[in-house]
């Protein structure tokens, strides 16, 4: 119940505040239909503290998440953030890839998909920072897709310095699956991941530079 209210009040600030558009939603939504149920991994950039709640308003499913535990000093804003799946996590865990993989494999098993910022923090100036393996090696061990997503705005809306957001236009986009069992059987555990992760690149930048991208595990077309 919680849940639904947390997107509704974040609907109401970013399609108000920020006036967020929105492409690929329609075929996501067919997408998970067709899975009944089963989780796969959001993997998008991260421009800004607004990216989280922006991606889990607009997911048609509860997600789980892993959050900077500083997010949590505000009563209110901390539980709208749990109600759509953020997970708290200090500092010393968040310096931990071991316990942040187990943490998120944790998740899917248990039937949740998760948003993931391959980046691994937030960028510095709103550019796309090289992407972390992380999100190759949860795809290969739990073998669900990723979906690509790309958000737009929010570095401007609001920055790393910045105290409070401004309302500036955000857009969100989300790309086509890439799909584990696309890669060869015989291929390299090492050489998976790497195709994974440059797969995974070329959706964002392609969704970044306004293309039409269709990304399958083995290549890009």
């Amino acid at each position: 119940m919680f849940f639904r209210l947390a997107q509704i009040f974040f609907r109401i600030y970013f399609f108000i505040y920020h006036r967020v558009s929105v492409k690929g939603l329609t075929e996501l939504k067919k997408f998970l239909a067709a899975r009944n149920g089963k989780p796969v991994i959001l993997a998008a950039n991260h421009e800004s503290y607004l990216d989280p709640p922006l991606v889990g308003m607009l997911y048609p499913r509860a997600i789980r998440f892993i959050a900077w535990d500083g997010l949590f000093k505000v009563p209110l804003f901390a539980s709208l953030i749990r109600a759509l799946g953020a997970v708290p996590v200090n500092q010393q865990n968040k310096n931990s890839a071991a316990n942040l993989l187990r943490d998120v494999i944790g998740f899917i098993r248990n039937g949740y998909s998760v948003l993931i910022f391959p980046e691994g923090e937030r960028s510095p100036d709103g550019n796309l920072r090289p992407l972390e393996g992380g999100v190759a090696l949860i795809a290969l061990k739990t073998e669900i897709p990723i979906v690509p997503v790309w958000i737009d705005g929010t570095f401007e809306a609001y920055p790393i310095l910045r105290k409070f957001p401004r309302p500036y236009r955000v857009a969100v986009t989300f790309g086509e699956p890439i799909f584990t069992e696309d890669l060869p059987v015989d291929m390299p555990e090492k050489e998976r991941r790497r195709t994974l992760l440059d797969s995974l690149e070329h959706s964002l930048e392609a969704m970044r530079d306004g293309k039409s991208h269709h990304t399958r595990a083995g290549g890009v077309s």
